[in-house]
């Protein structure tokens, strides 16, 4: 997308879904600077608030929306992703050519990765083998992450460098999966995937920056004018502070320290401070993130009972309940919120317990988070709206994960997974996002699976369990106003009100009038953050 900068500016003609409940719809905005001075109808009147130097652009009846909040990404790692190898819905064949195709293409001894494979795509419900990656690449270490990142699959080669072998034990909160002759099988699992992660050549700080630039324009083309990012790292932030101090980033953040690797207790020693706004509201770094557990599709999810396919087998704790503790206190103290990753219902109860401990019986407007929570038991549900928790989920997920679930769960478990709609009858005010790079940053699948609860294919036909679904309003919702109350800034952003900061998309469809599988290939004409205008620009 191309930029450009104005201080003033109108903007009329247009078909403009504020979600102000004062004023739901409008044809026009006045902007200055950052700031929107004027939504309503009237072009006259926002002309009278600007000098005669404000530029007029026609929206044509296009439809305009709040610029769009991804409320959990992670903004490096899905710049590195879009460098890589990417394996969503690839067939294994596919992947396989990919490997060798770049193999032939790179000196031996060179890493090959990648990102986005499912076996369940594939039909296949057990796991790939070292030996297929070994023939495709005899010469390169090769480490390919699952879809969800919480598992990967390793050739010889990448497997001698990370020091395992048949006799290396699997890691408390994790798994090296060995065949029958009790052989590497090529799939680490949970924390035992930290050890391959440690011995793949660092992307250094130049590649780092490259990536989230090249981030920030795909979000940028999505009309996402915001995000969480849940596991911000203190290199990475450096690297933001330096790409927002020479004007290179745009997007407005909100950095959750990772609190695995000690990167929170790192930033408070050296004296940090919870901070909201830096870099004219762009930046905020007040927030902790912790994960419980891992997810469904790599059975690593903490449950209640057994998996379904396979029995005897409950998921992994990511960490202990001490640590869990111990981080929440530490944001409790300082002022921090804070972030738990918990899919399965045994990593939802285990982390309500936790935060009842730790926030006691008054706890206050903490907004303190659950990520995920796609299995979540009904007495849990209420437990955590009563504790005022904000629940975060990534309807985008849906789409890969309604094709496995009720394998991996059962037909009773299945019953209080995804169950949206719940959320919603309680009161609860969820905050939807993308967790890419393990899916799509494009929130209007999230939005499409949201509202249909079908896959990319558009299956099932009626939507898998339709009665949790979304309406269109509630999903908008979920990107942004909820989103940006989840964060303390529904003062500044989330909707489209005078005052407010000039974020808003344009759309080539009308996001509540197209046709439901429309939904999914709505594309953004023009992203508007702080006033400035970012215009896709067509091949």
């Amino acid at each position: 997308m191309t930029s450009s900068a104005e201080n003033e500016h109108i903007y009329s003609n247009g078909n403009i879904y504020t979600l102000d409940p004062a004023l739901p719809k409008a044809s026009v905005l006045g902007v200055r600077g950052q700031d929107l001075i004027y939504v309503g109808n009237k072009r006259d009147e926002a002309a009278a608030l600007l000098s005669p130097r404000a530029e007029n652009t026609d929206l044509r009846g296009r439809a305009v929306i709040p610029g769009l909040i991804d409320g959990h990404a992670h903004l490096v790692s899905e710049g590195l992703k879009l460098a890589g190898l990417d394996l969503f819905f690839k067939s294994k064949k596919e992947i396989l050519d990919m490997v060798h195709a770049e193999a032939g293409r790179l000196p031996p001894g060179q890493w090959i990765t990648g990102h986005g494979w499912n076996q369940v795509e594939w039909g296949q419900s057990g796991w790939p083998d070292k030996e297929e990656l070994d023939a495709a690449a005899p010469d390169h270490p090769v480490v390919l992450d699952r879809l969800d990142k919480h598992s990967l699959w390793a050739n010889s080669l990448a497997l001698q460098a990370a020091g395992l072998n048949g006799k290396s034990p699997s890691p408390e909160g994790g798994e090296i999966l060995k065949n029958s002759r009790g052989e590497l099988q090529g799939i680490l699992v949970g924390t035992a995937t930290l050890r391959m992660r440690k011995a793949i050549p660092p992307v250094d700080e130049t590649g780092r920056h490259r990536a989230l630039l090249r981030a920030q324009a795909e979000f940028l083309g999505y009309g996402v004018t915001s995000l969480m990012d849940a596991a911000s790292s203190l290199q990475d932030l450096a690297i933001l502070r330096r790409a927002y101090a020479g004007g290179e980033l745009k997007l407005r953040i909100r950095a959750m320290l990772l609190a695995h690797g000690g990167q929170d207790a790192e930033y408070l020693d050296g004296g940090g401070k919870a901070v909201r706004g830096l870099y004219q509201e762009r930046l905020s770094i007040d927030g902790i993130k912790i994960l419980a557990d891992g997810s469904l599709g790599s059975r690593s999810a903490l449950l209640l009972d057994d998996y379904a396919d396979r029995p005897g087998h409950r998921g992994n704790s990511f960490c202990a309940e001490a640590e869990l503790l111990e981080t929440m206190r530490r944001a409790r103290k300082h002022g921090f919120t804070l972030a738990v990753h918990a899919i399965g219902d045994a990593a939802v109860r285990l982390t309500l317990d936790s935060m009842e401990r730790v926030l006691g019986p008054k706890p206050g407007d903490h907004r303190w988070r659950m990520e995920h929570m796609q299995i979540v038991a009904e007495e849990d549900l209420k437990r955590l709206l009563a504790l005022g928790v904000v629940p975060s989920i990534q309807t985008v997920g849906l789409m890969s994960d309604l094709d496995m679930a009720e394998e991996r769960l059962g037909p009773l478990a299945i019953k209080k997974a995804y169950a949206w709609r719940e959320l919603l009858k309680q009161g609860g005010r969820p905050v939807n996002g993308s967790d890419c790079p393990v899916q799509s940053p494009n929130p209007f699948l999230g939005i499409y699976a949201a509202v249909a609860r079908k896959n990319r294919q558009g299956r099932p036909e009626r939507g898998w369990y339709p009665e949790h679904g979304f309406t269109r309003e509630e999903a908008l919702k979920s990107y942004t106003s909820w989103a940006a109350w989840s964060e303390f800034s529904e003062r500044r952003k989330g909707t489209l009100s005078s005052g407010k900061l000039a974020d808003f998309a344009v759309l080539d469809q009308d996001l509540f009038t197209c046709s439901e599988d429309a939904l999914k290939d709505i594309r953004v004409v023009m992203t508007v953050l702080g006033g400035q205008r970012f215009v896709r620009e067509e091949p």
